[in-house]
């Protein structure tokens, strides 16, 4: 058991360190989840968590308890450093394709196209601008379509090109030139979001080691003939180290993850 529990956290470890490559245009039109119903969510999956530990804890006893509590916690903590890795590519994805659609916009405004048209030929391009398009065939608002799609991480931009489109139609200034400057502002905006993300790549990586150095230390443990896990499963000092280890790597990696998201670009 020990030394199964050994190579999870081992294998586990290894998959903190090296999230696994994803797809940056998988799911790039999935409609954002509101932030209430994210929280309502994540209080129902602790609420359904609690009975099952408490009848692991009194069904098998501290030991599997905790041992299976370590591996759900250790397991959880990965998947949500590739989840964000996830969003992150996403995002960056998104804000590229909006920046070569307003470009494909603007070359086709200034070509003489309908604006509708020129809508048109942008969404196949960034398939977000499909529900502007659609409201603008429809003689709907144009705008309101756009900023509901800005909703989405990485399609902040279209807020703008929102209220370029207001101005253009209020008070008749060129859609063209005024799109022409919005993505240059964009793409100005995005080079530097590129080097601010470049910056902090330094201090995702020291905050990944330090999170999976613990788990390597577990290994070169039982290397050296000692036996930590069963130190830490089986006794309540054991139990003390694991749960307060467990709690200060979590702690550091949102810790992180805050200090990295929370930072302005402009």
């Amino acid at each position: 058991m020990s030394r199964l529990l050994a190579t999870l956290c081992s294998l586990l470890a290894l998959h903190l360190f090296f999230p696994l490559p994803l797809h940056p245009l998988r799911r790039l039109t999935t409609p954002p989840h509101h932030p209430t119903a994210t929280r309502l969510s994540t209080r129902r999956r602790i609420l359904l968590l609690v009975p099952a530990a408490a009848l692991v804890l009194l069904t098998f006893g501290p030991p599997v308890f905790f041992s299976t509590a370590a591996i759900a916690t250790i397991t959880t903590l990965a998947w949500l450093q590739r989840e964000q890795h996830r969003r992150q590519a996403a995002a960056t994805t998104r804000r590229t394709t909006v920046i070569e659609a307003l470009d494909v916009l603007a070359a086709d405004l200034a070509a003489g196209r309908p604006p509708i048209d020129a809508l048109g030929g942008a969404a196949t391009i960034a398939p977000d601008l499909h529900p502007a398009h659609a409201a603008a065939k429809l003689g709907s608002d144009v705008p309101t379509a756009l900023e509901q799609v800005a909703q989405s991480p990485g399609s902040e931009g279209l807020r703008a090109l929102a209220a370029t489109w207001r101005v253009a139609e209020e008070s008749g200034a060129a859609f063209a030139t005024l799109t022409e400057r919005l993505a240059d502002s964009l793409r100005a905006n995005e080079a530097i979001h590129r080097q601010t993300a470049a910056g902090l790549a330094g201090a995702r990586s020291s905050a990944r080691i330090l999170a999976a150095l613990p788990l390597f230390g577990i290994a070169l443990g039982y290397s050296l003939g000692a036996h930590p896990l069963t130190f830490l499963t089986t006794t309540p000092p054991g139990w003390l180290c694991l749960t307060s280890g467990l709690a200060l790597t979590a702690l550091g990696l949102h810790w992180t993850t805050r200090l990295a998201t929370q930072t302005p670009c402009p």
